[in-house]
């Protein structure tokens, strides 16, 4: 389970580091794929299961491939 927990945290990281290097807020992003802020806030905290669909949904809206968001070489 911690491997999994680590994942999720670094996916988290990897998110919200995108997502800031895109000069979007939290809620700019909830609002771009429609979704509540405070959902984002639990992804990039590492809180949150995230599925496939939702993981295409935030690269498309970030417009980077969903694979950026696991290299977590940043």
């Amino acid at each position: 389970m911690a491997k999994n927990e680590n994942l999720q945290k670094k996916f988290g990281a990897k998110l919200a580091y995108v997502r800031k290097s895109k000069k979007l807020s939290q809620m700019k992003l909830a609002e771009i794929v429609d979704m509540n802020f405070n959902y984002i806030g639990q992804i990039e905290r590492g809180e949150a299961n995230v599925t496939l669909q939702t993981m295409m949904l935030l690269a498309n809206a970030l417009d980077v491939e969903m694979h950026e968001l696991f290299d977590f070489t940043f």
